[in-house]
């Protein structure tokens, strides 16, 4: 018996990293999972890995694309139980060489796509007056950086709209929380083909200074767990709620 046996679930952002983790770790507990990603190739490998996981390739700023999995996937399964709003990107780029082009394709990915996506889905959910939504955000949201602010903004932004569609949802018995996850190595880690999380100064600081107390970075499948323990029935008093999953970066000074 799974924790999750007869759930049907959508995971964007499933390709890889935090997203690919989830799909596989729902469906190992016998979710059928529905994985949304622009690359295809990616997803099929992922239905190989699990029968459980069907690919749906788009990209999450396609609206109508969005329409119809939501469409497929209720006419296929009968509802949607599980939803993980997991996709997102960056540009890294102080403020003043920034562009309103890359401001507005991140929120767009970011934020807009989880708004779109998340009422399509909802509207399922109320008639079964049941329901998981789980928003990918980030440690950006609480303690940033230079050079992510567009994806600060829409990272903490994710995280006020959360807490208000909690309120908004909870009467359907629709519970809505949020994971941050703090360093994680995936492919959103390597920037300008540096892995940030095995750099000089990552394991100089972070780990050797413990500015992350558990000294070292977080693993995808780390934050699946959480993301698995937000979206099952062992979790039933838990709303409006952001978990942070850092090793503890965002408590030390």
């Amino acid at each position: 018996m799974g924790l999750l046996d007869d759930r049907v679930a959508i995971v964007t952002g499933a390709s890889s990293g935090i997203g690919r983790a989830t799909a596989l770790r729902l469906a190992g507990e016998g979710a059928a999972v529905i994985a949304i990603a622009r690359r295809g190739e990616r997803l099929k490998e992922l239905e190989k890995a699990n029968a459980r996981i069907e690919g749906f390739a788009c990209d999450v700023s396609d609206h109508d694309a969005l329409a119809k999995c939501v469409e497929q996937t209720v006419s296929q399964h009968g509802t949607i139980d599980i939803l993980v709003n997991n996709a997102g990107i960056s540009h890294y780029e102080r403020h003043t060489e920034s562009s309103l082009e890359h401001w507005r394709q991140i929120q767009s990915v970011n934020i807009e796509a989880m708004y779109v996506l998340t009422k399509l889905v909802a509207t399922h959910m109320i008639e079964h007056r049941y329901g998981r939504v789980i928003n990918i955000s980030s440690t950006q949201s609480i303690a940033s950086e230079a050079s992510v602010g567009a994806y600060a903004a829409s990272k903490g932004a994710i995280n006020a709209w959360s807490r208000a569609l909690a309120v908004d949802l909870a009467e359907y018995g629709i519970l809505v929380n949020v994971v941050a996850p703090g360093c994680t190595h995936t492919e959103m880690s390597i920037i300008d083909g540096v892995d940030e999380t095995e750099s000089e100064y990552f394991q100089k600081w972070y780990v050797g200074e413990r500015k992350i107390p558990l000294a070292r970075a977080g693993t995808a499948e780390e934050i699946a767990n959480a993301i698995l323990f937000l979206s099952g029935d062992q979790c039933t008093y838990i709303t409006g709620h952001t978990l942070v999953v850092d090793g503890g970066l965002t408590v030390t000074f």
